[in-house]
């Protein structure tokens, strides 16, 4: 007898309603649509429950309060279910795959058939604030939560880096409902970097060490960031994005400008990521491919892009190894670069270049700059400067000559933090040096 709609079925089952259509289409359940409505029959949803495959008893454990069972989300589309224990921060189970397709990259087996907890679980650690975040373990206590990992479940997970989120199984929140690219966030107005962490607010999910804190001014989010002792970070962002704007094109980079905050100088960028996109660090991309024995790291990442339909990707890795190099920029990890990809069209492409805080030096004792190199060692592809720059294949975007008077314009910049004054002529000389070996290089 056809009688039992999509919802009654998903509750007989303890599955979703997504994973009821497959099994409907697939012919698993028999049903009829009426007025648009699927209706299935009560007897083939009895049947799939005793004879569900793969499905043991659940243990104890599965049962007790604690455990809560939550749907991983991409925008609206349903991607897996997991258990989850609170009171552990452990991830139990990935259970039921719904959309292999729009799972994060590093997550799911090659065929897309399972789900790796362990993969899952280093995923969500990387969507939390890291414990070196400066005053985020007093913040812990002042919220009475034990660690970092349970932050983002005071969000649903929510991010402005991506459009996952998670929801309790069986609720029927939309993602138009509760996402930050289109809702306004809690915001507090005084202005301290953990003032929102707790709240509901995208600072739960805001990964680096840096202090960081999401705003939202006039309809746009942007994203502020402090720096450390000397407040040079904020300052090497804009220089940054003045290097940028000399060489590449306005997709290319994040432009970041120069604020006041909180009695201090941040760094202020609007948000790279658009209301369907997701960025995906470098690191998680590397997982597309197995890595082959004495394949080179930039190679490697180049084919799994190239698996991935990215075009002119060298290009791209090729902009990106020269102005680090020229910015002494020692902190281009796998995190801070990658791909962006539409969840909606599955399309990906070379993210725009961003984070360029942790260079010029900054990370150098002013006592100690008399006796340093002006040649670093730099990531993520090899050390050697040099080596890595003779990775750049296509130059046919690049025209030194836009850079006349750059290092003059970065030192007068620098001058204007009072912490720098015995710094700039060293960064001056730095910056000249690296453009002139570059003239050297390229021609």
């Amino acid at each position: 007898m056809f009688s039992i709609t999509v919802a009654e079925a998903s509750a007989k089952l303890g599955v979703s309603p997504a994973r009821v259509r497959q099994l409907i289409k697939s012919g698993v359940l028999a049903a009829e649509q009426v007025a648009g409505i699927w209706l299935i029959d009560e007897k083939s949803v009895e049947a799939r429950r005793e004879h569900n495959p793969g499905r043991g008893r659940p243990s104890a454990r599965l049962s007790q309060p604690n455990i809560s069972r939550y749907l991983l989300m991409n925008r609206d589309h349903e991607v897996l279910a997991f258990r989850f224990d609170a009171s552990t921060g452990e991830f139990l189970d990935a259970d039921e795959i719904i959309d292999a397709k729009r799972a994060p990259l590093s997550i799911m087996s090659p065929r897309g058939t399972k789900a790796s907890k362990t993969a899952l679980s280093y995923w969500w650690c990387h969507r939390a604030i890291p414990k070196a975040r400066h005053g985020i373990e007093a913040k812990l206590v002042e919220l009475g939560v034990a660690d970092t990992y349970d932050l983002p479940f005071k969000s649903m997970g929510l991010s402005l880096s991506d459009q996952y989120w998670i929801k309790p199984y069986g609720s029927e929140i939309r993602w138009s409902d509760v996402n930050y690219f289109e809702n306004d966030f809690s915001e507090a107005p005084v202005e301290e970097w953990m003032a929102d962490v707790g709240l509901d607010s995208p600072d739960n999910t805001s990964d680096g060490v840096l202090s960081k804190r999401w705003v939202c001014r006039n309809g746009e989010r942007c994203l502020l960031k402090g720096g450390t002792l000397l407040d040079q970070e904020p300052y090497n962002e804009v220089i940054a994005t003045e290097l940028f704007s000399r060489l590449l094109s306005d997709g290319d980079y994040v432009p970041y400008t120069l604020i006041e905050w909180g009695g201090a100088p941040v760094s202020s960028c609007p948000n790279f990521v658009g209301p369907t996109e997701e960025f995906i660090p470098a690191y998680y991309v590397n997982e597309v491919l197995p890595q082959v024995p004495h394949r080179d790291s930039y190679r490697h990442y180049v084919e799994c892009c190239v698996a991935l339909g990215v075009e002119d990707i060298e290009t791209a890795l090729g902009k990106m190894i020269l102005c680090d190099d020229i910015m002494a920029n020692t902190d281009r990890h796998w995190r801070n670069f990658g791909l962006i990809r539409d969840v909606e069209t599955l399309e990906y492409r070379a993210a725009p270049l961003f984070d360029t805080g942790s260079s010029l030096w900054c990370r150098v004792p002013t006592r100690e700059l008399a006796y340093t190199p002006f040649v670093v060692n730099m990531r993520p592809f090899y050390e050697d400067a040099d080596r890595q720059l003779r990775l750049i294949g296509d130059t046919s975007w690049l025209d030194l000559d836009k850079l006349a008077g750059f290092p003059e314009w970065a030192s007068d910049f620098l001058d204007e933090n009072p912490s720098m004054y015995d710094r700039t002529d060293f960064i001056y000389e730095g910056l000249q040096k690296r453009i002139d070996f570059l003239h050297l290089l390229f021609g």
